[in-house]
């Protein structure tokens, strides 16, 4: 898969989505939800693996979920950041997981957001690296 187009995209924009998602990470792991909630278009979506129930339909719904997950212990680490286009994927390892929880691939979770105008307006969960790659417009 090529995604090299993606990595002088993010600089063209003036974003440095690497760094957005690591720093945002860094603040979530110590409790901060502020670098969050100020990524989130105010209509972000968080669309699950599966379409159902789980998604979530505004910034509030986002962080609301985020909270919850990192009061129930929540931990890892960012193992990899793809820009592609207007896409980001996002590669992470939990710590640990969770039965019946998002589908791991070789012990890794992938999620793709989306970013327009500077914000995430869409974040959407993979079940393993070929769909994240896929569903950001890899080549």
């Amino acid at each position: 898969m090529s995604i090299g187009c993606g990595r002088a995209a993010r600089y063209a924009a003036g974003v440095d989505y690497e760094q957005l998602v690591r720093d945002t990470w860094a603040a979530l792991s110590g409790g901060d939800l502020a670098p969050l909630e100020n990524a989130l278009a105010p209509n972000a979506r968080w669309r699950a693996v599966e379409d159902g129930p789980w998604n979530c339909e505004s910034r509030a719904a986002i962080l609301d979920v985020m909270r919850h997950n990192l009061a129930q212990g929540l931990s890892g680490r960012i193992e990899d950041v793809l820009p592609v286009a207007d896409r980001v994927v996002v590669a992470f390892r939990p710590d640990n997981r969770q039965p019946g929880g998002w589908p791991l691939d070789n012990g890794i979770r992938y999620l793709v957001l989306t970013v327009a105008q500077g914000q995430i307006t869409e974040m959407k969960g993979c079940a393993d690296r070929q769909t994240a790659l896929s569903y950001a417009g890899a080549s």
